[in-house]
């Protein structure tokens, strides 16, 4: 009885869409509207033209459903929980669900609209590019993986923006005996941990016991930004800063946490008056430390863990004094 309905004690009324149309015709008997019924049907899916039509049609209803706020909802549930990062990704794939292109069909978005949306972002050209970046991945998931017809208004199509300047801020002469004076209990066994080993804040506030071979003298990291495990090794400093760290906790090293730490920083760095220095700065301090005891670029990068040079060369900042002396 599909398409069917029974009008009175003996007529048929048979409904069907054809090409964005509805046609309609009674019967006295339901056999011959049955007939009716799948006779329209079959002609309709043997006529070419009309299949291209309904096709195109089914298209264009496709395209106005498909908007690039349900492409982000999609990216949202199958690939973010998937990233290190997710969490921070989250906060900007909600912010992109308001923006003004969020309603538009993705089949429609230009380059020119994605320009539109960075600037409505705002923000510094570091965190525009993480825009970019991300409004680019969404769409090559969205040819590759939906396997829909999409074209990608990033990739190839606009000049992204730059990646920011690296900061070049490093500890003054006298601010690490400041820093070590006024700082007490975790945030200055943190503080020393930091520039030993150049670790990065999640990787040290997440540091376990059973993560540190004090034989060995070294500490394993297997759960890294970049999905590598490496090991870190540990200076004469490293290893008293661990030793102070002792009977916190059986199973964490640290016990404080992010918010914790970046409150008793910035409490500090005020008092101090050290302007902008900030936590992550003390990886720059690290790294550029390693080149200037003489390790090389390949056992400076197994400690820091940057997959590139690029990224070491950012975070690497060395002093000019010191290279001057080995010109001597």
């Amino acid at each position: 009885m599909k398409n069917i309905t029974k009008r009175g004690k003996y007529s048929y009324r048979v409904r069907v869409y054809v090409n964005g149309s509805t046609e309609t015709e009674t019967f006295d008997t339901l056999k011959d509207a049955q007939i009716w019924r799948d006779m329209k049907k079959a002609r309709i899916a043997l006529d070419p033209d009309k299949q291209q039509i309904s096709n195109a049609r089914i298209k264009q209803r496709e395209a106005k459903s498909s908007t690039l706020l349900k492409a982000i909802e999609r990216y949202e549930k199958e690939v973010t929980p998937k990233k290190k990062g997710a969490k921070v990704e989250l906060t900007r794939t909600n912010k992109l669900k308001k923006t003004s292109i969020a309603k538009k069909s993705i089949y429609a978005i230009h380059p020119s609209d994605v320009l539109e949306v960075l600037d409505e972002i705002g923000f510094s050209e570091n965190n525009k590019r993480k825009y970019a970046s991300l409004i680019s991945h969404i769409f090559k998931t969205a040819k590759q993986e939906w396997r829909m017809n999409v074209h990608n208004p990033v990739a190839g199509e606009i000049t992204l923006p730059s990646n920011g300047k690296a900061r070049d801020r490093r500890l003054k002469e006298g601010e690490l005996e400041q820093l070590e004076k006024l700082l007490t209990g975790q945030l200055k066994q943190y503080l020393r941990l930091a520039i030993e080993t150049g670790m990065r804040r999640s990787e040290l506030l997440n540091l376990t016991w059973d993560q540190v071979d004090l034989k060995k003298v070294t500490i394993w990291l297997t759960d890294t930004k970049n999905g590598e495990s490496r090991a870190v090794p540990l200076s004469t400093k490293a290893r008293l800063a661990l030793e102070e760290l002792k009977g916190l906790d059986k199973t964490k090293i640290f016990t404080m946490t992010p918010f914790q730490l970046r409150k008793g920083w910035e409490k500090v760095r005020t008092q101090l008056n050290l302007g902008d220095l900030r936590i992550h700065d003390l990886r720059h301090e690290a790294t550029s430390r390693f080149f200037e005891k003489g390790l090389n670029v390949i056992e400076a990068a197994s400690i820091t863990g940057h997959k590139s040079l690029t990224m070491l060369k950012r975070y690497t900042h060395l002093n000019p004094t010191d290279l001057a002396k080995k010109l001597d």
